[in-house]
């Protein structure tokens, strides 16, 4: 698969965080294997010391765009969820990383204030931390977004299917399916039963094992032409056969 940066911006408590949670989940059970960024991460282990300034905050954004950009180009698909309030950034690490989807996280002020648990707003009102975003210092919303999801409009699970049938149309996501993936040691394991009881090939092998079956649990009925070309298609599909 081809990689790709999911960056969710947005104010303080609007969603991004729980939107780009729930989206790994889902990527997960679909078989991918998707890496996750976020603020309390990166503050802590790629860019402690920095502070809160513009100048800080984008260099943080720099060096959070510059791993991105790295896991990117080795076809991982990679959620990034920071406030990153300033255009200027984000279009510079959009630059950067080349495969990008930005997701603007909307959400009025007063919700995002109602669902601050950790009380930050409340004390960048009071004036106890300097230069937050919305309420000392300016979000600046993206121009041209990918996508924009009012997240004190849409529930979580419409804003995933949009994030998800956006992936599907920039094509970095694949259509759900029910085939099964058969892993290539047990198509190579049948290859080796197949010449062991001289089958010329693996697909008549295949039809053979499939004709016994049905017949030891179908009153010894054997597979009709069209079902045995329906089981190859199939069996295709599955990657059992070439």
């Amino acid at each position: 698969m081809k990689g790709v940066t999911l960056w969710f911006t947005g104010l303080p408590c609007s969603g991004k965080t729980t939107l780009a949670l729930k989206l790994n989940e889902e990527l997960k059970k679909r078989g991918y294997h998707p890496e996750a960024l976020d603020g309390d991460i990166t503050r802590k282990y790629l860019s402690k010391g920095l502070g809160f300034s513009k100048e800080d905050r984008d260099e943080n954004i720099r060096r959070v765009g510059f791993v991105c950009s790295l896991l990117t180009r080795q076809g991982a698909v990679t959620t990034a969820a920071f406030v990153s309030p300033y255009r200027s950034i984000r279009a510079e690490i959009r630059a950067m990383i080349g495969d990008f989807i930005e997701i603007y996280v909307k959400c009025a002020l007063d919700e995002c204030i109602a669902r601050d648990v950790k009380g930050m707003y409340k004390k960048a009102i009071a004036g106890e931390i300097k230069n937050f975003t919305g309420i000392s210092d300016p979000f600046e919303e993206p121009e041209n977004p990918e996508l924009i999801l009012e997240t004190d409009k849409e529930s979580e699970e419409e804003c995933l299917q949009k994030i998800l049938q956006k992936m599907g149309e920039l094509g970095y996501l694949q259509p759900p399916t029910n085939d099964v993936l058969i892993p290539e040691y047990l198509r190579q394991d049948m290859l080796k039963h197949a010449a062991r009881e001289n089958f010329p090939n693996l697909s008549t092998f295949v039809i053979h094992a499939l004709s016994q079956y049905v017949a030891a649990h179908e009153d010894g009925n054997d597979l009709s032409q069209a079902e045995e070309d329906a089981a190859k298609v199939k069996l295709k599909k599955l990657g059992y056969l070439s």
